[in-house]
């Protein structure tokens, strides 16, 4: 047949280099003669004149890409020949000798060969083993993603909850916070004109409490007892016993008033006027020993005292050269320990209102074992307690 060179050869890929050797297409020692090659491949690497063409140089460097750059330099200024035909510029010459030992001995097929059997055998399970493997965890990171945004969606949720239970929005989280402390005392007064509402249950919870224990003096939830009885009172009113009204107070209590220049004789004695109604004097006089019994209620303290000439007290003048002495405008406050916890109000002490608070827990957990007592054995209590008042009136 005309055209038996045009008949596809079905060769194995990795057969290819040692098939081409075989036929005496290739060299057999065209990979030791390719050191020169193998040089100038590394020196064009880097120093591409032309900044568009060196992102296309990297390795590795094979037959058609040389011949594409040197395409590309011939139709640049790059690309000019002296009169024998050499390439004027370094770079370019490089490229032109390149391509001219690739095609000597056709050494460009031994390459291209070695390039394809290490794509076939290598590169290619490789990238197959990291699309795999990309696929997988793009496939794990789209599951997490909808279970994100499940999250976000049940968080945001919840987060819109937790706000509207603070009472605050959620936009501005600092300056609504900020705006809710300066709203507490308002709450607090709100607060404690609530809580009167819960006496006849309290009463209930007592009495329950002392006939099942037997106890009839004991007392349940004081604290809140306390705030009911006295409202909210501060820290230190509560710590220093139960408030008193101003009619509780003893009227027959006196005021003494100061000693003044009436009280005094002509010698500046003091004169002590005996309330007779007060005290008995029946008795026998006792005799004073200060000064002279001289039958007059005046305490003789003496008119002439020596204390002495000679008397040295230790203090010594001291002159301070600089005048007066300018101390100022110090003011000095003396806070005792505690005082400012003791203006406190019940609800606004940390300790008080977490007491309240318990107590209310403490509340709500009788009367919520007592309605589930009462819903279960409904008509036995019932019964219990006509029993017990009949009992009673006997």
């Amino acid at each position: 047949m005309a055209n038996e060179h045009l008949i596809p050869i079905d060769i194995k890929d990795v057969k290819l280099l040692e098939w081409l050797v075989d036929r005496n297409i290739v060299n057999r020692l065209w990979n030791e003669q390719c050191g020169e090659l193998r040089d100038l491949l590394k020196e064009v690497e880097n120093g591409c004149p032309i900044s568009e063409l060196s992102q296309k140089i990297k390795p590795p460097l094979h037959y058609n890409l040389a011949k594409e750059v040197l395409h590309e330099l011939d139709q640049s200024p790059y690309g000019s020949k002296n009169l024998i035909g050499s390439y004027t510029h370094d770079y370019t010459a490089k490229w032109a000798r390149i391509v001219k030992l690739f095609e000597r001995e056709q050494t460009f097929l031994a390459d291209s060969a070695r390039i394809i059997i290490q794509n076939v055998k290598y590169d290619i399970p490789l990238l197959r083993k990291q699309i795999a493997r990309a696929t997988q965890i793009k496939q794990d990171s789209i599951k997490k993603q909808t279970e994100c945004n499940k999250n976000i969606s049940k968080y945001q949720l919840k987060y819109k909850e937790r706000c509207s239970e603070m009472g605050i929005g959620g936009h501005h989280i600092r300056s609504e916070l900020e705006n809710l402390v300066q709203d507490l005392p308002i709450l607090m007064i709100k607060i404690s004109n609530q809580l009167p509402t819960l006496t006849d249950t309290l009463n209930y919870y007592q009495e329950f409490a002392r006939f099942l224990i037997d106890n009839p003096e004991l007392e349940v939830c004081p604290m809140l007892l306390y705030v009911i009885k006295f409202g909210n009172v501060s820290v230190k009113q509560w710590q220093s016993g139960p408030l008193q009204n101003e009619s509780d107070t003893d009227s027959s209590v006196e005021v003494i008033e100061p000693i003044g220049a009436a009280d005094t004789d002509s010698n500046g004695c003091v004169v002590i006027e005996t309330l007779k109604s007060d005290v008995d004097c029946s008795g026998d006089p006792v005799p004073c020993e200060y000064g002279v019994d001289d039958g007059t209620d005046v305490i003789d303290f003496g008119t002439h005292i020596d204390f002495g000439d000679d008397i040295d007290f230790g203090i010594e003048a001291v002159d301070y050269e600089g005048g007066e002495i300018d101390f100022g405008d110090v003011e000095i406050s003396v806070v005792e320990d505690g005082e400012e916890k003791g203006k406190e109000s019940l609800l606004e002490n940390t300790n008080t209102r977490n007491k309240i608070v318990d107590e209310l827990y403490e509340l709500l957990a009788f009367l919520t074992s007592r309605r589930d007592e009462l819903l279960k054995h409904g008509q036995s209590i019932i019964s219990e307690i006509a029993n017990c008042k009949k009992m009673g009136h006997q």
